[in-house]
């Protein structure tokens, strides 16, 4: 017979997240600023260049890298 999560007891699966501490490493505020400026420019560029066609692009390849976040976020789940 297999051994199942409830006959160990949950605490054997569950991770303990209460022992960070809260010297990590944050992202900063001017990394964030440059990176929605570098979307926004990219964005104006496409627009610019190629017009509506470019508007399209950018909803188009915005909507594959939100796709592809959201795999790497629900990966070996």
């Amino acid at each position: 017979m297999t051994m199942m999560t409830a006959d160990s007891g949950v605490t054997a699966s569950v991770a303990d997240t209460h022992t960070h501490s809260d010297d990590k490493a944050h992202v900063k505020p001017s990394t964030m600023y440059l990176i929605a400026f570098l979307v926004v420019a990219l964005a104006v560029g496409l627009i610019a260049t190629m017009g509506l066609g470019g508007l399209i692009l950018w909803g188009v390849g915005a909507t594959w890298i939100m796709l592809a976040l959201l795999v790497v976020m629900t990966a070996g789940g």
